[in-house]
C-alpha cells in the first residue's frame, strides 16, 4: 500500500465495475441459455409456498430495453448518493468554522491502540443508525485521523469494518434487525411452533457479550495488521483562530437542538412524536420505518445540526468571517469528489443490473436447498451456515431479500436441530456482516473506496478494489473464526441470548 499508485499496472474500481458489468451480463446469458432453475420458498399470507426462480439474461431484448431504459433511474435511486452528498456538505462546513478540529485535538495525546480500539467500539455501537453509521462516520473519521496525525486511510477502513463486523452486535438493535424478526417469527410459527413470537431483546446479552469481545479483537488485529501499511503523516499545524467561547455557545446551541428532537420523535407528550409514523406497531417502525419523517428526515436533521453549530463556532473564532466564506464552507468536501460520484454511477448501474437478472437471488436458492438437505445438528450446523451465509452475502449483500429466502427454510431446520430462531437469526446477521465487509456488490462497500480515494493525499496509495479487499482479508477471515468460536462457545455452554431468548429449544 506504501507504493506509488501506478496508474498503468492497477485496475481502478471503475474499470473493475465494468468488467464486473460484462461477466454479470455473459453469465446472465449462459445461464437462461442453459434454462437453469432453483426452488425458491417464501411465505406468502402464512403458507408456504414454493416457485422456480431463474435468470434472467441481461442480453435478451428486455434485457437491453431494462440496461438503456433505466440507466438515469437507477442512478436517481441510489440511495448512497443522495446520502453521501448531504454528508460531504455538512462536514466541509464543520471542517471550514475549525469546530472538528478544536473537539478532536486532544485525542492527540490518546495512543494509537487506543484510537484504533474507540473507531472499531463506535463502529459496533452505531449499529442503531442503519446504513446511516457509514456516510456519517467514514467522513468523519478520515477527518479525525487527520487532526490527531495518523493516516486518514487508515481511519475509514478502521471504521468501515468496525460497522460491518460489528453490525449484529453492539448495545442497540435497529430497525433491520426488526423486519429480521418479523420474518423469523413468520418462519418458525408456520410449520413449527405456532406460539412463538420473536422478541427484540432476545439476543441483547450476546450482542453486549459479543461486542466486549470482538471489540479488543478486531482493533488488536487491525493495529497488528492493516496499521503497518500506512505511513503515520507529519501533522499539519492549523492557523485556525480557536475560540473557548465559540465552543461553548455550539455546545449549547446541540444542545438545544438535540432536545428539540428528541421531543418530536418522542410519544405521549404534548404536541411531541411529529416525527413519528404513528401505523408503526412497535417504537422502532415509528422511528426508523420506511415512511417515518424521522427516518426520511434524518440526514437533513445532521445538516442542519452541523450548520448551526459550525456557523456559532465559525463566526465567533473569526474562521468564517463572511457568508461567503460559510458557503464555500458548504461544498469544501465536494471540490474533490467527482471520482466518488463516478464511482457512485457505475456502481448503481453494476448493482441494479445484478438484481434484475435475479443471479444473486438464484444463488441464495441453490445454497438453502443445499443446507436443508444436510443431515447435521449442532455446532457443526452452525458453523456451515455461518459460512454458507458469507457466501450468500458475496453475491446478494441486502439482508432483507437474502432472509426471505432462507428463513422459511432455514429457521424451522435449526429448530428441528434444537436451535432457537433467535440463535439462528443472529448467526445470519454476524455472517452477513462479515459478507459485506468484503464484496464490491455491498453499495457502501463503494462508498468506503470513494472516501478512501477523496484522503488519498498526493494519491500516495493504490485504491482498488481488489487491493482493499486483500488488504482487509486476513483480519476479516481471522474475525470470522473467533465470532465461529465465540458463538459456539455460548451455544455449548448453554449461556442465555438476551431477555427471555436462549440458544437452545
Amino acid at each position: 500500500m506504501r507504493k506509488k499508485m501506478k496508474k498503468q499496472k492497477v485496475f481502478g474500481p471503475i474499470t473493475i465495475m465494468l468488467v464486473v458489468l460484462v461477466v454479470i451480463m455473459l453469465v446472465s446469458f449462459i445461464m437462461s441459455l442453459l434454462g437453469v432453475q432453483a426452488d425458491k420458498t417464501v411465505i406468502n399470507n402464512g403458507v408456504l409456498e414454493t416457485s422456480l426462480t431463474t435468470v434472467n439474461n441481461c442480453l435478451s431484448v428486455d434485457g437491453i430495453k431494462y440496461l438503456f431504459g433505466n440507466t438515469i433511474l437507477n442512478f436517481q435511486m441510489f440511495k448512497p448518493l443522495v446520502m453521501m452528498i448531504i454528508s460531504l456538505i455538512a462536514f466541509g462546513i464543520a471542517d471550514t468554522s475549525g469546530l472538528l478540529q478544536i473537539i478532536f485535538k486532544p485525542l492527540r495525546k490518546m495512543k494509537a491502540s487506543t484510537i484504533t480500539l474507540l473507531v472499531v467500539l463506535f463502529g459496533f455501537i452505531s449499529s442503531v443508525f442503519g446504513e446511516y453509521s457509514f456516510v456519517i462516520l467514514l467522513p468523519l473519521v478520515g477527518l479525525v485521523y487527520k487532526y490527531i496525525g495518523r493516516n486518514s486511510v487508515l481511519g475509514i477502513i478502521t471504521m468501515f469494518l468496525g460497522i460491518t463486523l460489528g453490525y449484529a452486535s453492539g448495545l442497540f438493535f435497529n430497525y433491520e434487525h426488526y423486519l429480521l424478526g418479523t420474518l423469523t417469527t413468520v418462519a418458525a410459527t408456520i410449520d413449527v411452533d405456532p406460539n412463538y413470537i420473536y422478541n427484540n431483546l432476545s439476543t441483547l446479552y450476546i450482542m453486549v457479550g459479543s461486542m466486549i469481545i470482538m471489540v479488543p479483537i478486531i482493533s488488536k488485529l487491525i493495529d497488528v495488521q492493516i496499521a503497518p501499511k500506512f505511513k503515520r503523516p507529519l501533522i499539519e499545524e492549523s492557523d485556525m483562530g480557536i475560540s473557548k467561547k465559540g465552543l461553548v455557545y455550539s455546545t449549547v446551541a446541540f444542545l438545544i437542538m438535540s432536545i428539540i428532537v428528541v421531543y418530536m420523535i418522542t410519544p405521549g407528550l404534548p404536541g411531541s412524536g411529529i416525527l413519528l409514523n404513528q401505523s408503526g406497531e412497535t417504537y422502532i417502525a415509528k422511528l426508523f420505518g420506511e415512511t417515518a419523517p424521522f427516518q426520511e428526515g434524518f440526514m437533513l436533521i445532521f445538516l442542519v445540526v452541523t450548520m448551526v453549530c459550525s456557523f456559532i463556532y465559525g463566526r465567533l473564532s473569526k474562521n468564517l468571517e463572511t457568508s461567503q466564506g460559510f458557503t464555500e464552507g458548504l461544498s469544501k468536501c465536494l471540490q474533490n469528489s467527482g471520482y466518488l460520484l463516478a464511482l457512485m454511477f457505475f456502481a448503481s448501474q453494476m448493482i441494479a443490473i445484478l438484481e434484475w437478472t435475479n443471479l444473486g437471488e438464484f444463488l441464495v436458492c441453490k445454497i438453502v436447498e443445499m443446507l436443508s438437505l444436510l443431515q447435521i445438528s449442532g455446532v457443526l450446523l452452525i458453523a456451515i451456515f455461518f459460512i454458507l451465509v458469507i457466501i450468500m452475502t458475496l453475491f446478494l449483500p441486502s439482508s432483507l431479500a437474502k432472509w426471505s429466502v432462507v428463513s422459511p427454510l432455514i429457521v424451522p431446520l435449526f429448530m428441528r436441530a434444537n436451535i432457537t430462531p433467535d440463535m439462528t437469526q443472529f448467526v445470519f446477521q454476524v455472517a452477513d456482516g462479515i459478507g459485506k465487509s468484503i464484496t464490491p456488490l455491498f453499495a457502501f462497500f463503494i462508498v468506503l473506496l470513494g472516501f478512501m480515494h477523496n484522503n488519498n493525499a498526493d494519491e500516495e496509495y493504490s485504491i482498488s478494489i481488489f487491493g482493499t479487499i486483500r488488504l482487509v482479508l486476513p483480519t476479516v477471515l481471522i474475525v470470522a473464526v473467533f465470532w465461529i468460536l465465540l458463538i459456539a462457545v455460548w451455544y455449548l455452554a448453554g449461556f442465555p441470548l438476551g431477555i427471555s431468548g436462549s440458544s437452545v429449544l
